[in-house]
Order: structure tokens, then C-alpha cells, then sequence
């Protein structure tokens, strides 16, 4: 009996650490989506994955707290190193992304949020290559339905129906009005479900949409998303920088 029990309380301390390093990473990736600073949001890559590595293996352990919040690093990150022409770089995030995420899908093939990343990084390795973009990019729908038929009030599912929709071309069955009311029903699960406080993704849903109403000519939806987002993180650099110049015109 007190073996069990010492085994509980380690067991516990164990879980209680691993979540304890999850908030400190999860903290450290906000501020620096807020500060634009994606070098810094590399080396807490680079803490996680340490931390990921001296993790002990369990009946679990493939989706343990710490690296579904990997994935979700290896996701922001990509993105910003496709903007600034990082083919290789961004290759090596995009791998171990997908090997997380495959993990986690032999396991739970029918998790709608990880079916989700699948076609995010399917969407990725169109942009690091385009010779495959109509391959890569049915793949990639293909997956985004699939997630938002499981749970279509999944935010990683809603978030994907928008990217393909909106980024995708018409004749590949892209529509960006479309595109712009999944990024809206996400945001609305978001703030449904309480998660909006230090939660990078959603600033990047409100900038998406901000800009996505302004070069629409949908002026008075621009504005009210862009205030809102402003409302939400007032240090956000990147709303400064690129969207305050143009949106705030709006208001004459």
C-alpha cells in the first residue's frame, strides 16, 4: 500500500512538472508572437524539445501535454520561415511536426484536431515547394473536411476549413467569403470556451480576419476586427507595424 502510494505522489509530481513546463513554454511563445520576436520562439523550441526528449515513455506519452504544444510551435514558427524564404529550416519544423502528429494519429485516427495539423502541414509544404500545389493542396482540403466532419466545432478543424478556403483558388474550390466565416466561427469557439488569455493563435485569427475584411473593401468589418484585436493584446508589434497604417485611415 505505501509503495502504491509513492509511486501516486511521484506519478503526480511528474504530471504536475511536465504541465508546470507546458504553461512556461505556451507564456514564453505568446510573448514572443506579441514582441514579433521569432528567434526567441526558436529557442523555446529548442527548451521544449530537450524537455520532450528526457520525457519517460507511458500508455500516453505520444500526446503528452508538452508535445501537442510542440506541434502547435512547429506550426507558428513555419509559417514565418516560408514568409522569409527559410526552404530548409522550415522543412526540418514541418518534418517533426508531421512525425508528432503521425504518432498521435496511429493511435486516435478519428482526432479531428490532429487530422487538422495534418492538412496545415500539408498547406506548409505548398509553401516551401509549389511544383506539388495541386497534389498537396486536395491533400490538404481533403484532410481540413475530414477534421471538420468528425467535429465541426473543432477550433484547429475551423481554422483549416478557413485556410484552404480562403488561400486556395476558385478553381480548386477555394472561396474567400467562406474562408472568412470559418476564421470567425473559430474565434467565436475561442471565446466560447475561455482560451482567449495568452493565446497566440487567436491574435493571429483576429489579424487574418482584420485583414482579410480590408482587402475585401469591407471597410466597417475591417475596422471593428482590428479594433477588437487591438483591444485583445494592445503590445502586439506586428498590428502596429502593418496594420494600424492602414486600417486606422478607415476611421476618417
Amino acid at each position: 500500500m505505501e509503495r502504491k502510494k509513492y509511486l501516486l505522489i511521484v506519478i503526480l509530481l511528474m504530471l504536475g512538472l511536465a504541465s508546470y513546463a507546458q504553461d512556461k513554454y505556451d507564456k514564453a511563445i505568446y510573448d514572443c508572437y506579441v514582441k514579433g520576436d521569432m528567434i526567441g520562439w526558436q529557442q523555446i523550441i529548442k527548451l521544449a524539445e530537450r524537455d520532450v526528449a528526457a520525457e519517460r515513455s507511458g500508455e500516453y506519452s505520444y500526446k503528452s501535454p508538452l508535445k501537442i504544444s510542440l506541434i502547435n510551435y512547429y506550426y507558428g514558427v513555419s509559417g514565418w520561415l516560408i514568409s522569409q524564404k527559410e526552404s530548409k529550416l522550415v522543412m526540418e519544423y514541418i518534418k517533426k511536426g508531421e512525425a508528432l502528429i503521425e504518432k498521435i494519429l496511429d493511435h486516435e485516427p478519428d482526432n479531428a484536431t490532429f487530422i487538422a495539423y495534418k492538412a496545415a502541414f500539408k498547406g506548409f509544404r505548398i509553401g516551401v515547394s509549389n511544383f506539388k500545389a495541386v497534389y498537396l493542396g486536395m491533400q490538404s482540403m481533403n484532410f481540413a473536411k475530414k477534421a471538420y466532419s468528425i467535429d465541426p466545432i473543432n477550433v484547429r478543424a475551423l481554422i483549416e476549413m478557413g485556410n484552404v478556403l480562403y488561400y486556395s483558388p476558385s478553381f480548386a474550390g477555394g472561396d474567400k467569403k467562406k474562408g472568412i466565416e470559418f476564421y470567425e466561427r473559430a474565434v467565436s469557439e475561442i471565446e466560447r470556451g475561455g482560451s482567449t488569455f495568452n493565446n497566440w493563435q487567436y491574435l493571429s485569427l483576429l489579424t487574418s480576419i482584420t485583414n482579410a475584411y480590408y482587402e475585401s473593401g469591407q471597410k466597417k468589418e475591417a475596422l471593428k476586427a482590428y479594433e477588437k484585436a487591438n483591444s485583445a493584446e494592445p503590445r502586439f508589434l506586428w498590428i502596429k507595424e502593418n496594420l494600424s497604417p492602414k486600417i486606422l485611415q478607415l476611421r476618417d
